[in-house]
């Protein structure tokens, strides 16, 4: 076990998560805003583009400059999105859904370095070479299609229809910038990030769930996970900026700093700064999408719950946190050759 992964442990009936994250963001304190922007990739890189961009508009905002995305950082945060969830899907989701996955597509993966080559190794891997008109299909056509089994992700979606109901989950699509400045005390709690009080999944699900809700509405959550990465790589791989999937990035003013909002694979990554009056980082705050799901009484602790060990590991997998996760010790595990 390692400082940065999530440990979930068992409270009677229940599970609790617990991350007690480092705050690499901390290094930042005392450096000037280019100093930063120089040491975030080296720091993130698990979502580095995103992780790049967010500070970049946070420290700009906070300097009283223009923060706003240009449509080349939009379109690379698109390709990372697009890049990561088929990364998730080849090492993780497949394998969690009993698919199995040729050495090659990893090795594809690793050489895929345009869009292009990203939509193609998809379009081969999970749409069956028909990614827009997978797109444009409806929920009855995405469930017609996964009982079809014509592919690896279609059998896993048919798999995870057939899994037990999970515990609800309080989705919520976060606001621009402006509107969560205008609420910081509201929702930043020394607990963790909540919602209307309450713990809440951020995911993309949250953005996808007016398409998703009959799935919703039936607790079939980890299914519901799963074609909302798929939509959301759909819509990541369509090469114009004016679609549904295009990312949202904004910025807005705190009252003594700035706030900065970018969608990432898994959810808002958010970024809080303040400079001194020499223009140097007085305080830096990072909120992940991983801090909202690992809240003590979250979406994770609340998935893991009362199932056995190989299902609470596929639900958290499908939930996707950014670090590794532990089960409580007496959870037996299944075996690993």
């Amino acid at each position: 076990m390692t400082p940065e992964q999530i440990i979930l442990s068992q409270h009677g009936n229940s599970l609790r998560a617990h991350w007690p994250r480092r705050a690499a963001e901390r290094l930042f304190i005392g450096k000037t805003p280019a100093q930063v922007l120089a040491l975030v990739p080296q720091l993130f890189s698990l979502c580095g583009h995103a992780q790049t961009l967010a500070a970049r508009l946070a420290l700009a905002q906070a300097a009283g400059e223009h923060a706003c995305a240009s449509s080349s950082e939009l379109a690379q945060l698109k390709h990372e999105t697009a890049r990561e969830t088929l990364r998730r899907w080849l090492l993780d989701w497949a394998p969690a859904c009993g698919e199995s996955i040729a050495p090659a597509s990893l090795s594809a993966l690793a050489t895929a370095r345009t869009p292009a080559a990203l939509a193609a190794l998809a379009d081969a891997q999970l749409f069956d070479g028909a990614r827009a008109h997978w797109r444009a299909g409806t929920l009855d056509d995405w469930q017609h299609w996964a009982a079809a089994g014509h592919n690896p992700a279609a059998r896993a979606l048919h798999h995870l229809l057939h899994a037990a109901p999970e515990p609800e989950a309080q989705l919520v699509r976060l606001p621009d910038a402006a509107n969560l400045a205008a609420t910081l005390p509201d929702w930043l709690r020394p607990t963790g990030p909540v919602w209307g009080g309450e713990a809440c999944d951020i995911s993309a699900l949250a953005s996808y769930q007016h398409a998703l809700q009959p799935l919703i509405g039936t607790r079939q959550l980890s299914t519901a996970r799963l074609l909302a990465r798929l939509l959301q790589l759909a819509d990541s791989l369509d090469d114009s900026l004016d679609n549904t999937g295009t990312p949202h990035t904004s910025a807005a003013a705190l009252g003594d700093g700035a706030l900065a909002r970018v969608d990432s694979a898994r959810g808002a990554l958010l970024h809080l700064t303040a400079l001194d009056g020499d223009g140097r980082i007085s305080r830096y705050r990072i909120i992940p999408p991983t801090l909202w799901h690992a809240h003590e009484h979250g979406v994770m602790a609340r998935a893991a719950s009362g199932v056995p060990a190989p299902e609470a590991r596929r639900r958290l997998l499908l939930i996707d946190p950014c670090v590794g996760f532990t089960l409580p010790p007496d959870t037996k595990e299944p075996a690993h050759a």
